[in-house]
């Protein structure tokens, strides 16, 4: 099973949803959608393997861009001939992954929804539904600062980066309204 990001050109299959449920109703039309000009999807995956180099080629342990996208995401980009590329990642994704995608979406202009979550992240740097918006920010920051000793773990044996993913998941489910 896989834990998939949904991203599309607002610009091109627009308008930018202003609510949560516009977004998924945005997201289940461009899913029917055949769209063979979508390079920006190409410009999307090699920016997450950009992201994730900078942050982690060369550090012993780390597994390749390909391991940690689950494959070659600029490849699958310009294989989407659709107007939504769903970019399949872990079951349990890393924070990290989730991060990177949101921040190579924005600088492209583009929208991503966070289907499993029903969050979704636009371009200008808001968050649907906006009561997720705070929790998100505070995720990146505690993301950012990372823990003075990578290996340091709380008494339950969780990283700090595994203790914020744990905590945006939970949080995002009790504001997850879908059925």
């Amino acid at each position: 099973m896989s834990y998939d990001l949904c991203i599309w050109d607002p610009v091109r299959h627009g308008p930018l949803p202003g609510t949560e449920d516009e977004a998924l109703q945005t997201l289940e039309r461009l899913s029917k959608v055949t769209d063979w000009l979508g390079s920006s999807f190409e410009e999307f995956g090699g920016m997450l393997v950009a992201l994730y180099n900078a942050d982690f080629q060369g550090q012993v342990g780390q597994p390749t861009a390909n391991v940690f996208w689950r494959g070659d995401p600029q490849k699958a980009g310009a294989a989407c001939k659709r107007a939504v590329f769903r970019l399949s990642i872990a079951q349990e994704p890393n924070i990290s992954q989730i991060a990177y995608a949101v921040l190579a979406a924005a600088e492209l202009g583009l929208v991503l929804y966070d289907d499993e979550n029903g969050m979704c992240f636009l371009p200008d740097g808001r968050v649907l539904p906006p009561q997720m918006q705070e929790v998100w920010d505070a995720d990146l920051a505690a993301l950012k600062a990372g823990p003075a000793d990578p290996g340091n773990t709380k008494p339950d044996n969780r990283s700090l980066l595994q203790t914020i993913a744990m905590e945006l998941f939970e949080a995002i489910g009790r504001g997850n309204k879908r059925s």
